[in-house]
C-alpha cells in the first residue's frame, strides 16, 4: 500500500536512524520484524515513531552500502537479555547483557536512498520523517537544534539526574525523573495528537506523564522548567538530586 507522504502530521513524526552492519540483522528486521539495541550503548533517546537503517560498508558492493535505504514503523519496545532474544547464542560473552527489542511493522524502501556522503562513522540520529524524505545526504538528517538536548541539559544544570529510555509499559518516555513512589515521565512531542499518544493512554502503576511541546521547549524553556518543578512538588519531590544551587525558576 502506498504511503501518503503529503500528510503534514505524518511528516512531523519522529524517526530514529540506527546503524545496521550485517545482513542477518537486516533480514531479521525485514522477516521477523524486530531490531535490537544494546542498553549500555543506546542513545539517550530511543523513542520514535519510525526506525530507519543506515547500512555500513559491511554490505560491500551492495548499492545500499553507506546509505539509509529502509525504514519501518515502530510497534512496541521490550527489554530483554541477549540470550532471550537470540537463544541460539546462549554461550555468547554478552548473553546476559540487556537489549532493547524494537518490534517493527513492514520494512519499506525510501524512494531516494540517503547517501552518507563524506560521513562514514555514523551512530544514532534522532530526526523527523520530513527530513528522512527530503535529505540528500546523511548530514541533512541532523536537526538544526534539539529541544530534547536543551531540556536534558537544563535539568542537569538544575541539579537533577534525568534518566534516559525508561519503559512506561511498551514505550520509552524521553526523560524520566525518579519521584517518591514512582517516576515522572517527560515526553517531548510535536503536538497533542491523540493517535500518536495512544501508546501512553494506560500508564503502568507508579508512572505520571508530562507532555511538553517541542516548540514550547525551544521558545520558553524556563516556562517548561516551571511546569516540571510544579509537577515534582505535587509528586513529593525528585529523589535523584545533586548538591548545588536550588532549582532555577526564572
Amino acid at each position: 500500500m502506498t504511503q501518503d507522504y503529503s500528510d503534514p502530521y505524518l511528516r512531523r513524526r519522529t524517526v530514529l536512524v540506527a546503524v545496521i552492519n550485517n545482513v542477518a540483522d537486516l533480514r531479521r528486521a525485514a522477516v521477523d520484524g524486530w531490531y535490537r539495541i544494546p542498553q549500555r550503548r543506546a542513545p539517550r533517546r530511543i523513542g520514535a515513531d519510525y526506525l530507519a537503517f543506515y547500512q555500513t560498508g559491511a554490505f560491500g558492493a551492495a548499492p545500499e552500502a553507506h546509505s539509509v535505504s529502509y525504514y519501518a514503523p515502530v510497534r512496541r519496545y521490550q527489554l530483554a537479555t541477549r540470550a532471550q532474544l537470540l537463544p541460539e547464542d546462549v554461550d555468547h560473552p554478552r548473553a546476559d547483557d540487556y537489549y532493547f527489542r524494537i518490534d517493527l511493522g513492514p520494512l519499506q524502501r525510501l524512494d531516494h536512498p540517503i547517501a552518507a556522503g563524506k560521513l562514514r562513522r555514523i551512530t544514532f540520529i534522532h530526526t523527523t520523517f520530513e527530513r528522512l524524505l527530503t535529505a540528500q545526504t546523511v548530514t541533512d538528517l541532523f536537526p538544526a537544534d534539539s529541544s530534547f538536548d536543551a531540556l536534558w541539559q537544563a535539568l542537569h544544570a538544575n541539579r537533577l539526574r534525568p534518566l534516559a529510555n525508561r519503559l512506561a509499559g511498551e514505550w520509552p518516555v524521553d526523560i524520566a525523573l525518579r519521584v517518591r513512589g514512582g517516576y515522572l515521565g517527560i515526553r517531548c512531542v510535536e503536538d497533542d495528537n491523540s493517535a500518536a499518544e495512544a501508546q501512553f493512554a494506560v500508564l503502568p502503576a507508579r508512572w505520571t506523564l508530562l507532555k511538553l511541546d517541542t516548540q514550547l521547549i525551544r521558545s520558553d524553556l524556563p516556562g517548561c522548567l516551571r511546569q516540571i518543578a510544579s509537577t515534582l512538588v505535587n509528586l513529593g519531590g525528585a529523589l535523584d538530586s545533586r548538591p548545588g544551587p536550588e532549582f532555577k525558576l526564572p
